[in-house]
């Protein structure tokens, strides 16, 4: 079969010289390949090869059209006068580095400076001028893995190369949007709940015209996370070997108090040290899970999957994380759910925030649960310091004196529990401290710890979900050997895992990128949003 470069009735070709030879090239190539990978690794490199000429010669030809128009100045109307050169410029794609020149055009009455061209393609500042899908991609891969494995496995996937800077500089900046805009929506929707509170507790009129949820899970937990503020490496502050100093000297002083031997003399905390000490160390980060009844499927016999989730992590204050955590209540339908469900630990401040925010109300019932594995954790560890766990013959006698107790928790038989603590009088002074725990933890949290009834009535009992989200959305990438994070930096990187664990990514690289967000035709997120 013959191939024409030509248009029908004319001898002048209709593709340019440089994409004909191209074309050839992979044809040619394509021909001498013998086996199936070695073909397929051809005409995809020919196809690249084409498609970035391509790409190019069109930029060329678009240019070339503006510079014989008459541009009028988008601030004042004035007409826009063209610089003699072009300059060249490099845009990154999916097909691969772009190389074209352009034409700055500036007016003669304001004296805007603008490329015409960047402006008909709608290229994005934040994305530094690169292609939306190639920026969308390498964000993805930074995401779900360290920058430079993202950068690896986007050469190996597309066949080209990314520089860690530009992955990270995307990345941080589409995080960083992200973070921005929340918190912007979450302050604006907290001082409309104390403007306009009606509109988190609606009428029972209103809500027989919504779709509400049936039952909706909500689960919250913390864990720690690595942080060290300002410069590091290379040209770091002269604080940070003071600090290194001050530490090195505390702990030889500990290792001599060891040895009963003299120490060295304690060295005195620097005034700038102390202010930094806050900023470094080891930082709260807390998680915040919420699915509804209907997410949950069936994937073995004991074992049901989450289908769909919203995920949010922050590190901050408690009032941020209040905000936020108000901001995906409402989102999420929870203020309007017929059941929730909370199920925590005994963590500072978070039972403070949901007795808060969900409030009890005749439409909606909220049900407390006190995870049943930090429940049994307490009575083991003072199982463990009564009857010790070294030999074979204490575990024994361990496991025997803590598992009838477990029974009278799960059967709600607290108060029972109590009263047999209380009746110990242990030898040491560190069981009599555990024992004193556990009777506290058990006698702030008895009503949230009605296991059987909970089971009865088909409530799960366990923070398990939201463990796991701490494992593989946020430590899985946050917590690796050696990383050390600025709040800024991990609150972005936070979003973006945050979003693809949520299955809402596409949705917010849009929406940061500055584009319009993807229209969302379920009518139960309408209806919330409307309410």
């Amino acid at each position: 079969m013959s191939v024409s470069h030509t248009a029908v009735g004319r001898d002048k070709s209709v593709l340019p010289e440089n994409l004909i030879q191209s074309l050839e090239q992979m044809w040619t190539e394509a021909l001498a390949a013998t086996t199936l990978t070695a073909l397929v690794v051809v005409v995809l490199k020919g196809v690249r090869r084409l498609g970035v000429a391509a790409i190019a010669h069109v930029l060329e030809e678009r240019d070339r059209q503006l510079r014989a128009q008459e541009l009028r100045c988008p601030k004042c109307g004035g007409v826009m006068r063209r610089d003699k050169s072009r300059r060249k410029v490099t845009r990154m794609t999916l097909l691969g580095k772009v190389t074209y020149r352009r034409t700055s055009f500036c007016c003669r009455g304001c004296g805007h400076r603008e490329f015409s061209l960047d402006e008909q393609l709608s290229l994005k500042e934040l994305l530094r001028g690169h292609s939306d899908e190639f920026a969308k991609d390498v964000v993805l891969f930074c995401t779900v893995m360290p920058f430079g494995k993202g950068c690896d496995l986007f050469t190996r996937c597309y066949g080209f190369v990314v520089s860690t800077h530009l992955a990270r500089a995307l990345t941080l900046a589409i995080g960083t949007r992200l973070y921005q805009s929340e918190m912007a929506r979450a302050k604006e929707l907290w001082a409309l709940r104390e403007r306009r509170p009606e509109t988190f507790l609606p009428l029972p009129a209103t809500l027989r015209q919504m779709t509400r949820h049936q039952r909706v899970y909500v689960m919250m937990d913390n864990s720690k996370l690595g942080f060290q503020e300002g410069k590091r490496g290379r040209g770091a502050p002269q604080l940070k070997t003071l600090r290194k100093l001050a530490q090195q000297a505390k702990r030889q002083a500990v290792r001599a108090a060891k040895r009963q031997k003299p120490g060295p003399a304690p060295v005195p905390v620097m005034p700038a040290e102390a202010a930094f000490a806050e900023a470094d160390g080891w930082k709260d980060v807390r998680a915040l899970l919420i699915f509804r009844e209907a997410d949950l499927a069936q994937s073995s016999k004991d074992r049901r999957e989450i289908l769909h989730r919203r995920v949010l992590a922050h590190v901050g204050s408690q009032a941020e994380w209040l905000q936020l955590v108000h901001l995906a209540f409402h989102e999420e339908g929870v203020y309007t759910a017929h059941e929730v469900i909370v199920v925590a630990d005994g963590g500072n401040g978070i039972w403070e925030m949901v007795d808060e925010l969900l409030p009890k109300t005749t439409f909606r019932t909220v049900i407390e649960v006190l995870d049943w594995c930090h429940a049994a954790s307490h009575l083991w560890t003072v199982g463990r310091a009564l009857k010790g766990c070294k030999t074979e013959a204490q575990r024994k006698a361990c496991i025997a004196w803590v598992m009838p107790l477990l029974d009278d928790i799960f059967a709600g038989k607290v108060a029972n529990v109590v009263q047999r603590l209380r009746k110990l009088a242990p030898e040491s002074t560190t069981a009599a401290d555990e024992v004193r725990k556990c009777i506290d933890y058990f006698t702030d949290h008895q009503g949230r710890m009605r296991y059987s009834w909970f089971r009865k009535h088909g409530y799960l009992i366990g923070s398990g979900a939201v463990e796991s989200v701490h494992n593989w959305v946020i430590q899985a990438r946050c917590r690796l050997p050696g990383m050390r994070w600025s709040e800024a930096g991990v609150n972005a990187m936070l979003r973006l895992r945050c979003a693809w664990a949520s299955s809402r990514f596409d949705e917010e690289f849009t929406r940061a990128a500055g584009g319009a967000a993807p229209a969302d035709d379920s009518s139960q997120r309408e209806a919330l949003r409307a309410a």
